[in-house]
């Protein structure tokens, strides 16, 4: 039988679940991309067509069971391929089937539900702590409520994410094909181009090519995104950027401003990066390293060039030499990284990924009081599992570093006086031991060049741990002599002094999940770890 097979006896669920009447359940609809959105060369489809089609007949196969339907879990438009991917209708539905707010549910197909052996062994685990719920598909002949049909609705969903892993390899690879031949894809319009994506925008273009060229001559990309913002230069926003940042105008991120002045696309050169390699990095690509080559040459697209690629590549040069400086220690952090405490600092605790500063709408009663949070985001490439309020957490890691401070100033350096003093035993040893060996290779006890061999061995170990012994003693000057400091002028510092201080203590503070809705702030979910 196939997956979708609409035959009657296919349409037509035969199990002990059918037979019950009266209870009430809920309906899940999914489609991955909804057309009506996404096209605009097909001005006849509706927005949420295809899972209102869904819908209406889910609707009439529960008035035929006799089953009242008492919510409707809509993820339109939404991948279950993608592990990145939070399905925010899935997540509730699970929610509601656990608390048993609902007796069951009906989908179209397996394959609309899950598509992951994760998300298909999640829904099987709630089915098998509760043999009450019912659960059926119109397609595919799916009863959640048996064992059988359990296992058939893994299977379905599996074969169901292996076909679509196929299919993106095949488009992966056609789009790579169309890249060496100059062929350009469907991309939204890049910075700098009008909206064929051919020819120049005439202001956008212009001041793109003057960042590009005064760049390598000392100009800072810091610069160029508030000079951009200032000339009228916003984000351009995605449908659900826009709900959740309400109209409010939005500058460039510094990454982004990077990007765009590394884009092969400015000098001409065709790129190719696979969307699935995309998504599973955990920092933005960098595009340069992507340009595509044939007979050992760079691929030419169609459109029209900004600058020459001598110029684009003095500029991607400067940038990567500016990155390696700051992740080496030997530049101050870029603009971006000073508004905010804990930028680089805050983790997610359920996937480890960086949380990003993100303000809250206008719309939302945080956005009045706290401005910002911080949060796990997947377009970046987190879980987008944790979210919490930004301010609220810089304060509790501030005063759990200030009182670290404090405690060190009272207590006892016990464990220093204990590494110092085990430094000074084995230096002494050394000594002893080289004195030793000179006076076995005097008596001629052993060969001058296993002396040699002993002695440049002991000098190793005797430069390393007095090299040890100096950095314990100038930890000790600094903390009589800076903590106090620290401690009496810490309102008055910089954002920037303040990081400065804290990542010199303070590996990471891990923001852990909390649950979902609006909730108290709960401090225990903050845990610190130290350097």
């Amino acid at each position: 039988m196939s997956p979708h097979d609409t035959s009657p006896e296919a349409l037509s669920p035969i199990s002990s679940a059918s037979t019950i009447r009266g209870i009430t359940v809920g309906l899940y609809l999914r489609i991955s991309e909804d057309k009506g959105m996404r096209s605009r060369a097909a001005p006849w489809r509706e927005i949420g067509e295809e899972v209102s089609a869904q819908r209406e007949e889910l609707e009439g196969l529960a008035a035929e069971l006799g089953w009242t339907v008492a919510e409707v879990y809509d993820d339109n438009d939404t991948s279950a391929t993608d592990p990145f991917t939070v399905r925010d209708g899935f997540e509730r539905m699970l929610v509601d089937l656990q608390t048993e707010m609902l007796r069951g549910i009906l989908f179209y197909h397996s394959d609309r539900l899950a598509r992951q052996e994760y998300d298909a062994a999640r829904v099987n685990r709630l089915y098998q702590m509760n043999p009450t719920l019912v659960g059926l598909s119109l397609s595919g002949s799916v009863d959640l409520s048996t064992q059988e049909g359990r296992a058939m609705f893994t299977m379905q969903a599996t074969m169901a994410g292996i076909e679509a892993a196929n299919a993106g390899r095949r488009v992966a690879r056609k789009r790579k094909r169309l890249a060496e031949r100059g062929i350009m894809g469907g991309t939204p319009r890049p910075f700098g181009w009008a909206d064929d994506r051919l020819s120049l925008h005439p202001e956008e273009a212009a001041h793109l090519a003057s960042a590009i060229r005064a760049v390598p001559g000392g100009k800072k990309v810091g610069t160029v995104r508030r000079e951009w913002f200032t000339l009228g230069h916003k984000k351009r926003q995605t449908r659900k950027g826009k709900e959740r940042h309400g109209e409010r105008d939005m500058p460039f991120e510094h990454s982004t401003v990077e990007a765009i002045l590394a884009n092969p696309r400015n000098c001409g050169y065709m790129t190719h990066l696979p969307q699935s390699e995309r998504r599973n990095r955990k920092t933005r690509p960098w595009m340069p390293d992507h340009v595509v080559y044939r007979d050992g040459e760079p691929v030419r697209g169609p459109w029209e060039p900004i600058v020459t690629p001598e110029e684009w590549a003095a500029c991607v040069r400067t940038i990567a030499e500016r990155k390696k400086e700051r992740r080496d220690g030997l530049a101050e952090p870029h603009d971006t990284s000073e508004k905010y405490l804990l930028a680089g600092v805050a983790r997610c605790g359920r996937c480890m990924f960086p949380l990003t500063a993100n303000w809250y709408s206008k719309a939302s009663p945080s956005f009045e009081r706290y401005g910002y949070r911080y949060a796990c985001l997947s377009s970046l490439g987190g879980c987008g599992g944790v979210s919490r309020v930004g301010p609220l957490v810089e304060a509790l890691v501030e005063t759990e570093f200030l009182d670290e401070v404090r405690r060190s100033l009272d207590e006892p350096v016990v464990a220093s006086l204990v590494v110092e003093s085990v430094h000074v035993e084995r230096l002494t040893a050394i000594e002893k031991e080289m004195d030793a060996i000179n006076e076995r290779r005097k008596a001629e006890r052993i060969p001058l060049s296993l002396a040699l061999d002993l002695i440049e061995e002991l000098e190793s170990e005797r430069l390393r741990l007095s090299d040890e012994r100096r950095a314990l003693q100038a930890s000790k000057v600094k903390r009589r002599t800076e903590y106090p400091t620290l401690l009496r002028q810490w309102q008055d510092y910089t954002i920037a002094e303040k990081k400065q201080h804290l990542k010199r203590s303070i590996r990471a503070a891990v923001v852990h999940p909390q649950g979902r809705g609006r909730q108290p702030f709960k401090p225990e979910l903050i845990e610190i770890v130290w350097q």
